[in-house]
């Protein structure tokens, strides 16, 4: 079998990590899918409360079989190229998500994701797969295609690389 390519790196501290992705839609698209609750549930996970906006507070479900929930709050907005939110996953401490959408000179989008203050019991590692899967969700639903049909396979599938590569 051959290994994934792998989108994301974790910082040598640990306490965070980024996914660097170029995505097949303008950065107006890709803002959308992030920010728009009807388009969100389609690769992300339903919103099950609020919705992201400037200063707003929005609580969403995590695909796969754990469900479980993240609350998050709009700490920056700049339409459509910069986000940072609060990230609080069930169980953990807060920690924060900066967006970044790029144009490229062919009309697509490179996604840069920075999750920082990763403290335990959160790992930078299991988020580095996570993010990565959800990005292949994403760029499944921008090329109109359906969004994984099972994450947590996925999930389970880059989980051992990334472990890897972090232990190198």
């Amino acid at each position: 079998m051959t290994a994934p390519a792998l989108y994301s790196t974790v910082a040598s501290d640990r306490t965070s990590m980024c996914l660097v992705r170029r995505l097949p839609a303008p950065p107006e698209q890709v803002w959308a899918a992030w920010t728009r609750n009807e388009l969100l549930k389609l690769w992300f996970g339903p919103a099950l409360s609020g919705e992201p906006g400037p200063d707003s507070r929005f609580v969403l479900e995590g695909r796969g079989q754990h469900g479980d929930t993240i609350i998050c709050e709009v700490l920056a907005w700049k339409p459509p190229h910069h986000m940072e939110i609060t990230w609080r996953y069930t169980g953990e401490h807060d920690s924060k998500v900066e967006l970044n959408l790029a144009p490229t000179d062919d009309g697509q989008t490179d996604l840069t994701l920075e999750h920082h203050q990763l403290t335990t019991p959160a790992d930078p590692v299991d988020y580095a797969a996570g993010w990565h899967m959800y990005s292949d969700s994403l760029h499944a639903h921008l090329t109109g295609r359906p969004p994984l049909v099972d994450s947590d396979a996925r999930y389970s599938e880059l989980l051992p690389e990334y472990t890897r590569v972090a232990r190198s």
